[in-house]
């Protein structure tokens, strides 16, 4: 992706934010700020031209001198925030010049270990699709790696209700495979329950195969999604989404394995 094609680039403004500048405005109806801040809040979002504008009047606001409604009418702290981690990401994978598929290195202390489905050879034909000693009599789980456009991931909050596994941390969209479904049934079946959209079988891409303890294994599979991101339904399970990329991550309270999770799925293995 070239600088360039940034230009187009359209950045919903977070809820939270537009909140609070629509506050700000209720105390400050005129003055510097306010044409802006009416714009942001009929629209919703920023351009990436208007981002950078933005960006350079926090860096060269100074608090001690410059009018503090002008600050809190642009969005305060939390705009200032979230215009750093966008275009941060954004240019990061300028730099990078790679799609989705991109080399991404896995954790060296990871020790996940990916199980890739066989490539069969003349002498191996009746060989099991996937190579994991006792398959047939492990617990199976599928999840789904779900790019957008922009090359980010779908990352869903879980609930804090009673016995939720890792209450309260982000994941990938994913669950068990019940008896009767194969794991791309399973992991179609799952992103309905869970974010209501519907992704059929074909469009899924087995990518690895993990198996973490003697007794489970999971299907790793990725899609890419081009609807309107904003589609997104969730169910009791989780109580907030987002997309990110890998850096980005790094900063979110994930569950484990998450990040070694998505570096498997785009490493490739020979």
């Amino acid at each position: 992706m070239a600088n360039q094609e940034l230009y187009d680039k359209h950045y919903q403004i977070p809820s939270d934010i537009l909140k609070g500048i629509q506050i700000a405005l209720m105390s400050n109806q005129q003055g510097e700020g306010v044409k802006r801040a009416k714009f942001m809040l009929k629209n919703g979002y920023l351009t990436y031209q208007a981002m950078k504008r933005l960006k350079n009047f926090f860096d060269y606001f100074n608090s001690q001198t410059d009018d503090q409604n002008q600050f809190v009418l642009a969005g305060g702290q939390s705009m200032k925030a979230f215009i750093e981690t966008s275009l941060n990401a954004d240019r990061n994978a300028v730099k990078t010049g790679k799609e989705v598929r991109r080399d991404i290195t896995p954790n060296t202390n990871s020790e996940l270990k990916p199980y890739q489905i066989p490539r069969l050879n003349e002498e191996k034909k009746k060989k099991e699709k996937y190579d994991i000693d006792n398959y047939d009599n492990l617990v199976k789980n599928s999840l789904a790696v779900i790019v957008n456009n922009d090359n980010k991931i779908l990352l869903l909050k879980r609930s804090d209700y009673p016995d939720q596994w890792e209450a309260k941390k982000w994941s990938l969209v994913g669950g068990g495979v019940e008896n009767d479904e194969k794991p791309d049934e399973a992991c179609s079946r799952e992103i309905k329950e869970e974010i209501n959209l519907d992704i059929s079988i074909d469009k899924l891409v087995e990518k690895v195969v993990i198996q973490r303890n003697p007794g489970s294994v999971e299907h790793i599979f990725t899609c890419r999604y081009e609807g309107d991101l904003t589609d997104i339904e969730l169910n009791e399970e989780h109580t907030n989404y987002g997309w990110y990329d890998v850096n980005e991550m790094e900063y979110l309270d994930v569950v484990p394995n998450l990040i070694d999770y998505i570096n498997l799925v785009f490493k490739s293995y020979e």
